[in-house]
């Protein structure tokens, strides 16, 4: 995946602002586990993926209803977010990217004494 001759397809994604975090989903139909490299430098999220195109042994593809995609994204984190409470799970296409808001800047009430 270092080849910079290679070319990526840009995800659809969707980020979510919630008291507590961000919630980012990016859309890679087709990648596992094992196919996506997750990285966090400074305040950029970068995200890519390798397709695996292959045809398992005895097989020959006849029809094919979609392409496997290399995909890549890179977004700009806010100041709010604590880098080391970022974690991803893929689930059927889809990598689901959590973080927490730090500690100190979350919204919290005071009480009147």
């Amino acid at each position: 995946m270092n080849n910079e001759s290679e070319i990526f397809a840009t995800p659809t994604v969707r980020a979510n602002e919630t008291p507590d975090g961000y919630e980012i989903t990016f859309e890679i139909p087709g990648a596992g586990k094992g196919d996506v490299d997750l990285h966090v430098d400074g305040r950029t999220l970068s995200m890519k993926t390798h397709a695996k195109r292959e045809t398992p042994a005895g097989f020959r593809c006849a029809v094919r209803e979609f392409a496997r995609a290399d995909y890549a994204a890179s977004l700009d984190l806010p100041d709010l977010v604590d880098p080391a409470t970022i974690a991803g799970r893929v689930e059927n296409g889809v990598l689901t990217v959590t973080m927490s808001k730090r500690a100190e800047l979350k919204p919290r009430k005071i009480e009147i004494g």
